[in-house]
């Protein structure tokens, strides 16, 4: 299953920029979906790259921010077709999703993935506990523990 999709890609690119990104024949104002799902295949691959070591791969659960980093290396592929037309903010939202796949590489930010943490896994809460003991009323006061060298 691919990390992003062409309604999502829609939300940074307009139809008609899609069109003009993705078709090389003038003449048609239509969207090549194998262009854009070629540079999705490239996104996606190019995440699970840095994911890799990390994860276990597929993802059961695609976090939002997978998501968005797909979709943000995806415009920046389409674009890459016709360089002379790359704006500025799509450039910089390329460098932010590899500055973030570098971060999740080198473990500076983990993936929150529901499937990859069972609950056997997870350490419970610490919890506080409460007795009627008091420092003199302890079979073991300190000075005793203090005898041990500890």
């Amino acid at each position: 299953m691919p990390y992003t999709t062409l309604e999502q890609l829609q939300t940074i690119i307009p139809a008609q920029e899609l069109a003009n990104l993705t078709n090389d024949d003038r003449m048609t104002n239509e969207i090549k979906v194998e262009v854009v799902n070629s540079a999705i295949v490239y996104a996606d691959e190019l995440i699970n790259a840095y994911l890799r070591n990390k994860y276990k791969l597929p993802l059961k659960s695609v976090p939002q921010i997978i998501t968005n980093i797909s979709t943000d290396i995806t415009a920046f592929r389409l674009y890459s077709r016709r360089p002379q037309k790359l704006p500025e903010h799509i450039k910089n939202r390329y460098d932010e999703a590899i500055k973030i796949l570098t971060n999740i590489k080198k473990e500076e930010m983990i993936l929150d993935l529901p499937s990859e943490h069972p609950e056997i896994e997870v350490t419970p809460p610490s919890q506080m506990v409460v007795t009627n003991k008091t420092s003199t009323s302890k079979k073991f006061n300190d000075s005793i523990w203090n005898g041990f060298g500890l």
